[in-house]
């Protein structure tokens, strides 16, 4: 009767383990969908941006003036930027189909961290381009009627937008998660999505420990 009694309390157990994981699975694969429209809006934001500025770039080069170089470096590097993150973009789509239809909740947390470091260097690589928004639109008539008090002003922007955009590349990382200025940065939807699917696999690792 023990043996029999064993038998059905273990056939109950693997029973539940399996409906656990299948509803916290679905439940991460269902807090990543939003996640996944969110990435395919980027993805076409970016490359309507893009095009833009790629328009704008060819025009400046038609009516070339040696003043019109602030404009089209500074263009260029924004649109060299805007597309690697589009490519990124595109790589986490497609890694958020690959979590839809895995079924092996390890293989969904592994690419569930690859998804969160990628979101983390998207955003890096973004605010790369912050430094080229002040200088895009230097002008003739900023060299030939400009204050010092203006370009003092102006080359502290400047300044401060590198500067701000080296330390936030150097300590965007994974290892920061805690702090009060990261959660902040990273308090969007996209990170929050990439938490919770995170907290539901971490349930099925909490109950198998158990």
């Amino acid at each position: 009767m023990w043996a029999a009694y064993d038998k059905k309390l273990e056939k109950s157990l693997t029973l539940n383990q399996r409906l656990i994981t299948e509803i916290q699975t679905q439940k991460a694969r269902t807090a990543l969908r939003p996640l996944k429209a969110i990435k395919i809006v980027a993805v076409i934001l970016g490359i309507i941006w893009s095009l833009f500025l790629s328009a704008l770039v060819v025009l400046a080069i038609m009516y070339m003036t040696p003043y019109s170089l602030f404009f089209i470096i500074s263009a260029m590097a924004v649109i060299i930027i805007t597309v690697t993150a589009i490519v990124v973009y595109i790589r986490q789509v497609a890694l958020i189909q690959q979590i839809d239809n895995d079924n092996n909740v390890l293989d969904t947390q592994k690419k569930l961290v690859r998804l969160q470091l990628s979101t983390i260097s998207i955003v890096r690589i973004l605010m790369l381009s912050a430094p080229f928004y002040t200088t895009f639109y230097f002008n003739k008539g900023m060299f030939e009627n400009g204050t010092i008090g203006l370009w003092v002003f102006q080359l502290t922007i400047t300044f401060l937008f590198s500067a701000l955009v080296i330390w936030f590349y150097q300590n965007a990382k994974i290892e920061n998660a805690d702090k009060r200025w990261f959660k902040i940065i990273f308090g969007s939807s996209e990170w929050i999505a990439l938490t919770k699917a995170q907290h539901f696999l971490h349930e099925i690792e909490a109950y198998e420990k158990e």
